[in-house]
């Protein structure tokens, strides 16, 4: 179960990954500057920030299993549209509706897994969870690279559809229902917003969901800025961005995978701050290469292995820390986390594009100021759990 859930959330990261490299044809063929076509990036993920909201709210009255087929097959029609594409409008119509069937897996999937871990668990089912979702960056440029080249960017999303196709039947399947129906929710819309307000109030919760979204800015300032940096700012081929894509997603995997072996071992926090630690080398290292004018292919292949890397190591432990005291809810919460985050990620690939002329130097701005917030979140959220540790803290 838990492998096609990944299966299935690998969609994802794929939506955003795989037609990185097909950037500069795309704004060929639609006539506008690749840097416009990053936009969809931009509606992708304010499709996954309104989606994982509804869906958030909806798997808690309806269950997890329904929204994530669903919107499984949501996201194959929107794959499909998106190969027919005629113009840029059109695209970033569809890229939202990718954004929105990708949506469900960032919710009714966690929930799943919320549903039926605790503590060390949690985190360890999370971490693993993620390390199978982040095969995404590995294989989606690579294939990306591969289908543009034998097919053009339009059998990009063809396939997309294809592999979204076998992931929602793999769901259908394997995946049982985990909220019983005497845990859903059955309060109206304004309950909910209550509720959901009242959820903010309490310190693990706020604090380690600002974390998460930082997280994510730090992680859509890179997707943001790998591909255009190498290709556009130091005129390097669309394999070479995608080699770079890969490597660092594999990273992702490995490093998700440890944070699930050391929750055997550390707390949660503490992985939490030698994820963004490892980060901060990676950042450091670029305003090094920017104060020395020596940013080449080898400086930015480091730079972002580092913060990619060390990134994939705090998804999980973030995650189970945020909801230590929403198993009650764990949907819903899930979801408002979501809507922020996506919210975060859309804003910040946008300001990818317009910090700077350089995607470096927008990477070095958007990274430090990410990484300060994410700092000061942790240590407020540590001292949150240490007032009220939760029946669900990992040990």
């Amino acid at each position: 179960m838990l492998f096609w859930l990944g299966f299935l959330g690998i969609i994802g990261p794929m939506a955003i990954d795989v037609y990185l490299p097909a950037l500069p044809q795309m704004g060929e063929a639609f006539g506008v500057p690749a840097s416009m076509v990053q936009l969809g990036l931009s509606t992708t993920t304010i499709g996954m920030a309104i989606g994982t909201f509804a869906i958030g709210l909806l798997s808690d009255r309806w269950g997890r299993r329904a929204p994530l087929v669903i919107t499984g097959w949501l996201m194959v029609a929107g794959c499909l549209l998106a190969a027919l594409s005629p113009n840029l409008i059109w695209f970033l119509c569809t890229a939202f509706l990718m954004g929105f069937g990708a949506s469900s897996v960032q919710t009714a999937a966690r929930g799943v897994i919320a549903d039926l871990t605790h503590g060390p668990d949690a985190i360890r089912a999370f971490s693993q969870f993620t390390s199978i979702m982040m095969l995404g960056p590995i294989f989606g440029p690579v294939g990306g690279v591969l289908l543009l080249t034998f097919t053009g960017w339009q059998g990009i999303f063809v396939a997309l559809a294809i592999f979204t196709g076998i992931g929602t039947v793999g769901v259908m399947f394997t995946v049982r229902e985990s909220l019983t129906i005497e845990r859903r929710h059955t309060h109206g819309f304004g309950e909910t917003v209550r509720v959901m307000g009242k959820m903010w109030t309490e310190p693990v919760y706020r604090w380690f969901s600002i974390v998460m979204f930082t997280s994510y800015a730090l992680m859509f300032s890179y997707l943001g800025t790998c591909s255009l940096t190498i290709q556009v700012q130091l005129g390097q081929p669309a394999w070479v961005a995608a080699l770079a894509l890969a490597i660092n997603g594999g990273t992702i995997v490995l490093t998700a995978w440890i944070a699930g072996q050391l929750a055997k071992r550390l707390h949660g926090v503490t992985i939490t701050l030698i994820s963004y630690t490892g980060v901060l080398l990676g950042i450091l290292f670029l305003g090094f290469s920017l104060a020395t004018n020596n940013v080449n292919v080898i400086a930015i292949f480091v730079v972002y292995f580092l913060v990619a890397g060390f990134l994939g190591m705090g998804f999980g432990p973030i995650t189970s820390l945020s909801i230590t005291h929403m198993k009650h809810a764990s949907g819903t919460a899930l979801g408002q986390m979501g809507l922020f985050q996506f919210i975060v990620a859309a804003v910040v690939s946008t300001l990818v594009g317009t910090i700077s002329p350089n995607p470096a130097e927008s990477m070095l701005v958007l990274g430090a100021i990410s990484l300060l917030i994410a700092y000061i979140g942790t240590l407020l959220g540590k001292r949150a759990l240490a007032k009220n540790p939760g029946s669900d803290l990992p040990a």
